[in-house]
């Protein structure tokens, strides 16, 4: 009767037996021991648990090792991109540069007999936006010698002032102390043709001095060079005239010339190194 007495006891004897039938029962139905049985039923809990926390880690893994490649295939991506504007903008360089060395083949150097070193500009030494006084990539070792002309595929850039081993600087003939002979195709009218920039001019023009009053010029006439003075050969564009005016003393015509030549982006252009005349010796 004790054992009675003892009721969390016999209480758990009681359920310790429906357990065992429980787990009899359930064995026979599913070809499983009574103790498998009991023990999958003791720690399905605790393994659904288990497989929750498995399938949650391996989401965030996955979700971590995803970002991770994203973030490489975008790095790549970028780097892929900044290479093709790189390749772009050399492709883009070169063709421009090709355009501007066929642009120099516009001048017809073989119909004028002449022969030619081309050249880069490397440098200005002149104040301002202008090319008035510039330097090139070539000098004695190319055959370089002072007051060779200077031409591009427009016209008469300027002509040789100083010659080093490696390098030459040009006067181009907008600058104030430039001269050249020129003519005007049209009328045959021969004038000299000076610079404007250095001055407080907006723009870079020439002034061709000296010309007759009974100059029959208009805008538009052609101005090339006369082949005077023996330092530009005859026959090279020099520009277009935009204006005829009296000169300050009012006992000539001048007119205004606007070169053809674009001053303010020079970057290839060719020197000129046929073997130049002695103008003043050759007269004596």
């Amino acid at each position: 009767m004790q054992f009675l007495r003892n009721r969390p006891l016999v209480i758990t004897i009681i359920v310790v037996i429906i357990l065992l039938v429980v787990m009899v029962i359930t064995a026979g139905e599913n070809n499983m021991s009574g103790a498998e049985s009991f023990a999958g039923s003791l720690f399905a809990p605790v393994q659904r648990a288990l497989y929750s926390a498995t399938d949650a880690i391996g989401d965030f893994f996955d979700r971590m090792f995803a970002s991770t490649d994203l973030q490489t295939e975008n790095l790549e991506l970028k780097a892929e991109i900044a290479e093709l504007k790189a390749q772009l903008a050399d492709y883009n360089e070169i063709k421009a540069e090709n355009e501007r060395l066929s642009k120099l083949l516009n001048f017809d150097a073989s119909s004028l007999n002449l022969e030619f070193v081309t050249a880069r500009v490397i440098g200005s030494n002149a104040p301002g936006h202008w090319f008035n006084i510039f330097l090139l990539d070539v000098g004695l070792a190319d055959g370089i010698k002072v007051d060779m002309p200077v031409v591009n595929g427009d016209g008469l850039v300027g002509r040789v002032v100083d010659v080093g081993a490696t390098w030459c600087r040009v006067m181009a003939i907008i600058d104030t102390s430039s001269g050249v002979s020129g003519i005007v195709e049209r009328t045959r009218d021969y004038g000299i043709l000076t610079g404007t920039a250095g001055t407080d001019a907006d723009e870079a023009l020439l002034v061709m001095g000296n010309l007759p009053l009974d100059a029959d010029l208009i805008p538009g006439d052609t101005v090339i060079t006369s082949g005077l003075a023996g330092i530009f050969p005859k026959g090279i564009a020099i520009g277009e005239v935009t204006e005829v005016r009296p000169s300050t003393d009012g006992m000539r015509n001048e007119a205004v010339v606007t070169p053809w030549v674009d001053f303010k982006h020079l970057e290839e252009v060719m020197v000129i190194t046929n073997q130049l005349i002695d103008v003043e010796k050759a007269l004596q």
